[in-house]
């Protein structure tokens, strides 16, 4: 009898560190949520100004680059490839980076506010084209940033 009962009590405790475990890996992210007053380039397309949404999607047990979910007007939603990029000091305000090269506005970085650690994109390839133009025309102009709120 009290084996049964020790049994018992052992699979309820594995069982609830399974339902634990579970529910911390559906959890949702934090999420930036920012107003980008420009068109702007992510994988090669092109997305018109208005309010975005980013978050991080779960990718637990890979060791691949960070993939992150953008959702937008007119109902779009992409998912971004992205490595980490890290700073020895906190980010200020929560902000995507985006570098302008030949008139377009090319989403290269994302920061959370306090956040030593960000996204950045991997450079598709309109972006090294435009960066190959901009290089033989000297079309570059610098870095630009959004703050959200």
């Amino acid at each position: 009898m009290l084996n049964t009962t020790k049994l018992f009590l052992f699979a309820a405790v594995i069982m609830l560190g399974g339902v634990l475990a579970a529910n911390a890996q559906i959890a949702p992210q934090s999420q930036i949520t920012t107003n980008v007053p420009f068109s702007f380039v992510v994988e090669g397309k092109t997305y018109p100004a208005g309010s975005y949404t980013f978050g991080r999607l779960d990718t637990t047990g890979r060791d691949d680059a960070s993939q992150l979910v953008m959702r937008g007007p007119k109902g779009v939603s992409v998912i971004i490839a992205t490595i980490p990029t890290i700073s020895t000091e906190g980010a200020k305000d929560t902000q995507l980076v985006f570098e302008k090269i030949a008139g377009q506005n090319f989403l290269t970085q994302i920061w959370g506010k306090g956040d030593t650690e960000g996204s950045e994109l991997i450079t598709s390839q309109a972006e090294k084209t435009a960066i190959a133009a901009a290089a033989n025309s000297s079309a570059a102009d610098s870095t630009s940033s959004v703050d959200s709120n």
